[in-house]
């Protein structure tokens, strides 16, 4: 990984990923997590993973197999979610039958973990449906990014119950986010994120500096389109980290002006800006870049910032822990859990 200033369907591990047996407990909600904080049981070999579509359709239905085929040979069972092969508009169902499915996969005993086949839109519009205290009961693994970080962040600030930005049913399964998922999950490992692939993003370190805080974020327009409602976090004392895709500098320029202008970077104790996959603009000539935009907005914050983490819609992609606290270098471009995000 080479380090700059701010000026300057795939391979799958197969079940040897996780053939060793891990361990399982009954009372999911104790086990010296820190305070506040709720761990579902680390995911394992015959695990049954729910797969639910909280937002948009899947247009080819071969995808839903695809899926199927990637979790079973990381050794999991399957569920299929009632809505998963269906279409409405451009949501898989109807907002009360798109909670439905999701809250029937949490209360199914025999279901373990939730995996989103993919975003798109509609999580906020299902969101007002879900029964918390149900969730609450019944701590599982839910995992999802893109549109899916409304249900992250709601869930994970409204409940306690840590919840995973991680690779959905449509993302790219391949051994470099399978790893960091098997690390994250099924080990229960205290991990620290750093980019080493030669693949990986270079960091850009926009304001240097170490931080600590609650992990709290994911896609920019979703968190942007959310300000004022009652699904994000309280910000104080977090580590915000941000991704997004397809949107020229100018967009981004606006929806973090939106999230400074509501105060949000005044409250953040840090920001990890991870993939801004097809952010550049259409004409150059008349436009920012995307790293002047962020140069504008995050030189002068006197908290840590850096950029290229490897999060968001790329295909080599941490699965990062939502709600559960960690520390940040913004010099080296790392960040590090404070606790298994499992148990």
């Amino acid at each position: 990984m080479q380090k700059i200033s701010r000026r300057s369907f795939v391979p799958l591990l197969g079940t040897a990923l996780i053939g060793a047996s891990c361990l399982s407990f009954e009372d999911p909600i104790t086990n010296n997590a820190p305070e506040g904080v709720i761990l579902p049981n680390r995911l394992k070999k015959g695990d049954k993973i729910g797969i639910f579509a909280p937002a948009g359709p899947i247009r080819n239905t071969s995808e839903i197999d695809d899926f199927i085929n990637v979790l079973k040979n990381l050794g999991f069972r399957v569920k299929v979610g009632k809505n998963v092969a269906d279409q409405f508009g451009y949501f898989s169902a109807d907002d009360r039958s798109r909670a439905k499915e999701f809250m029937e996969l949490i209360e199914d005993p025999t279901v373990q973990g939730l995996f989103a086949i993919r975003g798109g839109w509609g999580c906020a519009r299902m969101a007002e449906y879900l029964d918390l205290d149900s969730i609450k009961r019944s701590p599982k693994v839910i995992m999802g990014f893109s549109d899916v970080t409304t249900l992250l962040n709601s869930i994970s600030s409204k409940t306690g119950l840590i919840t995973y930005h991680g690779p959905s049913g449509n993302s790219t399964w391949n051994d470099y986010s399978v790893d960091y998922l098997k690390r994250l999950l099924i080990d229960a490992e205290v991990v620290q994120y750093k980019n080493t692939s030669p693949d990986d993003a270079n960091i850009v370190t926009l304001s240097p500096g170490e931080a600590e805080g609650i992990l709290y974020g994911g896609n920019l327009s979703v968190i942007s389109s959310l300000v004022g409602s009652d699904y994000l976090p309280d910000w104080n004392g977090s580590l915000l980290f941000l991704e997004d895709v397809n949107e020229e500098p100018y967009r981004v320029d606006r929806m973090l002006t939106q999230l400074s202008l509501a105060g949000i970077f005044n409250e953040v104790n840090g920001i990890i800006l991870g993939g801004f996959r097809k952010c550049e603009p259409e004409e150059p000539d008349r436009s920012f870049s995307l790293l002047e935009v962020f140069e504008q907005h995050f030189s002068g914050l006197k908290i840590p910032v850096y950029f290229g983490a490897q999060i968001g819609h790329i295909r080599n992609k941490y699965t990062v822990p939502v709600g559960l606290p960690a520390k940040m270098n913004a010099d080296y471009g790392t960040f590090t859990i404070s606790h298994p995000a499992v148990i």
